[in-house]
């Protein structure tokens, strides 16, 4: 029922209010960024239900573009609905603004200089190593400002700062997933002997945050596991991109790579479903991996903290 409201609401199905004039935001992140949440009306009952139906939609109704609007424009209706005045409504977009283009900025700047550096004597390859090394560097900051960003925060510039972050996050991902598809139909696999061993593994974290499209994610690994016998792909690449796709296709994973998304009450993290536990660290070191258990906690600490 969620999904076919926000289709009909998508293509413009009349509703008895009138139109809300941020609806013309919904589908284009640059106009839900520079709407004036702060002159608009109060939400109706007809956006409210369109913006709704679009955060429960996800991947299966909306493109990366018409979510990330819709988190834009929801975030900038509570905010001017939580402010006072005009002008304090204006300094919290703009505080906001500036707090998430100055992290974004600050993480580019720092990972550039940890971008692979490989160039090869082939000019078509060095260009692939390229977009592949600046892609990783896109990726890898849109990341970084998003955790910088969190906030309880729902009505003020951290919020919008935050939700900036995410919509610019979600945009990135799907950039990445339109670059690898159209390497992926060039070069089958973006393999270390080709393409030098950090290029390869730049190009493996690209596909690995591609879960909306999972379908994607398991053409890759099937085309990673053509070059494990002879090295052209990291082990451990491969054994998290294939925990991945298990988990966005709804089966066990193997190598226990992919904890839950929350925190426990304790601060710690549990794994999603696994195939043979007791086996589950064996595998893990014929992947180059180590104990399960000490990688949880390793990630517990970084995302419960």
């Amino acid at each position: 029922m969620i999904l076919a409201l926000a289709l009909a609401l998508s293509l413009g199905l009349q509703t008895s209010e009138a139109p809300h004039p941020a609806h013309g935001a919904l589908g284009d992140v640059g106009a839900a960024r520079a709407f004036d949440y702060c002159s608009a009306p109060p939400e109706t009952p007809a956006l409210q239900a369109e913006l709704d139906a679009a955060m429960d939609a996800q991947a299966e109704a909306l493109d990366e573009e018409a979510m990330a609007a819709a988190l834009l424009v929801r975030a900038g209706l509570m905010i001017s609905g939580a402010q006072s005045d005009a002008r304090r409504c204006g300094r919290a977009f703009r505080d906001g603004a500036r707090q998430f283009d100055r992290a974004l900025a600050r993480h580019s700047r720092r990972l550039r200089g940890q971008a692979a550096q490989d160039r090869s004597t082939d000019p078509e390859i060095a260009d692939v190593q390229a977009l592949i090394a600046a892609q990783w560097t896109a990726d890898q900051a849109a990341r970084q400002a998003y955790v910088q960003l969190q906030t309880e925060d729902r009505s003020g510039a951290a919020f919008w700062a935050q939700r900036l972050s995410t919509a610019h996050a979600v945009l990135t991902d799907a950039q990445s997933t339109r670059l690898m598809r159209d390497l992926l139909e060039r070069y089958d696999w973006i393999d270390s002997r080709r393409f030098g061993t950090r290029v390869g593994s730049h190009a493996w974290i690209l596909v690995q945050h591609a879960d909306r499209h999972p379908d994607f994610q398991a053409l890759a690994l099937e085309r990673m596991e053509a070059y494990l016998g002879e090295g052209g792909v990291r082990l451990r690449d491969y054994a998290y991109l294939y925990d991945r796709v298990a988990v966005n296709t709804g089966r066990l994973q193997r190598y226990g790579t992919q904890p839950e998304a929350e925190c426990d009450e304790a601060g710690g993290l549990a794994l999603r479903p696994v195939e043979d536990l007791e086996g589950l660290d064996a595998r893990r070191a014929q992947m180059g991996l180590g104990p399960y258990q000490v990688d949880l906690d390793a990630m517990a600490a970084h995302r419960c903290r």
